[in-house]
């Protein structure tokens, strides 16, 4: 009787090696390039500024919520103590810790602030409406919760990349127990901020109206951007020649079923959401949604309804798809346009009631985006790519999904 073979870390490369400096450099020039060429096509405007504030908070709201998946991520996977995704958890460790430069980009998010929060206007702050929220919705309180949210995300975050690597090279069980100890708490901690940041970050840009559900909407949204961008990630590493092997066609195929998983929750939350504000008919609720379904932005919400849940719903749908590499590429950067168009929809319809295209918004998401991957690249270089200690490896070198 034939055995299969497993796989093992010797098997593949591990590192980054070369390959690191040279994905560094390109990420930081293309960032850097991007950040120039948004500023100037946002002076050109003449507005002060202020289509490029509303483009910056859009990728900037885009690329946290990709890290902070990260983070939840990694939290689900230690309470539940799962195994599969032990070969790929690295991968997921540095970008959730690349957290600080985000703290750090968040800088022009509080500078710009006035440009963009409608909470800043006078006229908007002195109305009935806002007397209620005035204690909440000021620049000070706006500035105090943003650096606890990422007291939390990175206090986190660093802890599990740091101690993961701690435990490569001393196989320490008891991090691994730590780890499974402290996540619940890590989890509570991580998703409540997330929802208050959403709140701040995105909502309260107009700030006479509310969702509950606002903060589950953008975590839908930036879990199943992680997912997509985990792939891409994985898939570019297997083509340079590392991690071949040991990630197979069996992990992949968890990432499909995540990535169709979460495509399926936002459309619920997305549906959820306008369902309720629908049948309540009331007008200072629906007044959002009526700027978002006129003068030509009603279309971009079409299309966002379609790309975003009906396509990749039904493309990912197969077992067969989830297990084609060149079908998840092209869904995972299906997945990635779709979401960022979406917080295209909900942000930009502030800044202009007519539908429009932002030539600064696409050059930050270069910008911030080639940041973002060179601070994930640099966290990667000079640690293996894999726990090679965690004591759950070799489980994860045997998956197989039943």
């Amino acid at each position: 009787m034939a055995h299969t073979h497993v796989p093992t870390l010797q098997d593949t490369r591990t590192t980054l090696d070369g390959l690191g400096p040279r994905v560094f450099g390109v990420s930081l020039a293309v960032g850097v390039v991007g950040m120039l060429a948004a500023f100037g096509l946002g002076s050109a405007q003449g507005d002060n500024l202020k289509q490029f504030a509303f483009a910056y908070v859009l990728n900037f709201a885009f690329f946290l919520g990709i890290s902070l998946g990260a983070l939840i991520f990694l939290g689900i996977m230690y309470v539940t103590r799962a195994s599969w995704n032990v070969v790929i958890r690295r991968l997921a460790e540095v970008m959730a810790a690349v957290t600080p430069l985000l703290a750090l980009l968040a800088i022009p998010v509080i500078v710009l602030a006035g440009r963009v929060y409608g909470w800043m206007d006078p006229e908007i702050a002195a109305s009935p409406a806002m007397a209620h929220k005035a204690g909440y919705l000021n620049q000070g309180a706006f500035t105090l919760r943003w650096a606890i949210y990422f007291l939390v995300w990175s206090g986190y975050s660093l802890f599990y990349w740091r101690s993961s690597v701690a435990q490569d090279k001393s196989g320490d069980l008891k991090i691994t127990r730590r780890f499974e100890n402290l996540s619940g708490f890590a989890l509570m901690a991580t998703a409540i901020c997330l929802a208050m940041a959403s709140f701040d970050l995105v909502m309260s840009i107009d700030p006479l109206w509310s969702s509950t559900m606002f903060g589950v909407y953008y975590f839908s949204g930036s879990f199943v951007s992680f997912f997509a961008v985990l792939t891409l990630v994985t898939m570019g590493l297997q083509n340079s020649g590392r991690l071949t092997r040991i990630v197979s066609a069996e992990h992949f195929h968890d990432y499909g079923k995540l990535m169709f998983g979460f495509t399926f929750f936002w459309g619920y939350i997305a549906y959820s959401q306008y369902m309720l504000y629908w049948y309540a008919n009331i007008p200072e609720e629906t007044a959002w949604y009526l700027m978002r379904s006129t003068n030509g932005w009603g279309k971009v919400g079409l299309a966002t309804l379609f790309c975003t849940f009906a396509l990749p719903f039904c493309g990912l749908v197969s077992r067969w798809a989830k297990r084609n590499r060149k079908v998840m590429a092209f869904w995972a950067m299906w997945i990635i346009v779709a979401q960022w168009l979406n917080l295209y929809w909900v942000i930009m319809p502030e800044y202009s009631e007519h539908a429009m295209f932002s030539p600064a918004a696409v050059a930050l998401f270069l910008g911030i985006g080639g940041l973002w991957f060179a601070g994930v690249t640099r966290l990667a270089m000079g640690n293996s790519l894999v726990p090679t200690r965690d004591p759950r490896l070799e489980e994860s070198l045997r998956f197989e999904n039943a």
